[in-house]
């Protein structure tokens, strides 16, 4: 468990630093902080499936459940107790630290949206291209370019 508990506190510190990189708009550092998440994200779900695999070796469920029977089932186990305890501790901190980081962004992309709509109100000329994609602008024998 002790390998979840550094890969959960790498993961909380990472989330953290995204945090700061969204709030500068630092988007190499958001771009390197994604790829790390990615790794931290796939080797607690492997230490995750380890711990449940051990569990279920042991007549438990392979759940949180399952880890909360084995703890009170078992005396001798103060250390894992402890172990499990900080574990979920900084669970909750990485998953506050995650919706942060998503009110952040969503924030973000409202601000972008209200310039973008800013800018396309802003722009009066006629567009030359469709919804589909093809231009808009048919010519005719006598008229010459006529925009639609």
């Amino acid at each position: 468990m002790q390998e979840e508990i550094a890969a959960m506190s790498s993961l909380a510190a990472l989330l953290k630093k995204e945090q700061s990189a969204l709030v500068d708009g630092d988007i190499p550092s958001l771009n390197q902080h994604l790829l790390d998440k990615g790794i931290l994200v796939n080797q607690i779900a492997e230490l995750e499936k380890k711990r449940n695999t051990c569990l279920l070796a042991l007549g438990f469920s392979s759940d949180a459940a399952g880890m909360l029977n084995y703890l009170q089932q078992s005396s001798e186990n103060s250390e894992t107790k402890e172990a499990w305890n900080q574990l979920m501790s900084i669970s909750e901190q990485a998953k506050e630290n995650n919706r942060t980081n998503g009110m952040l962004i969503n924030r973000r992309l409202s601000i972008n949206q209200a310039a973008l709509g800013a800018l396309q109100e802003s722009n009066q000329a006629p567009s030359l291209y469709g919804p589909t994609g093809h231009s808009t602008i048919k010519s005719s024998p006598n008229k010459g370019v006529v925009v639609r």
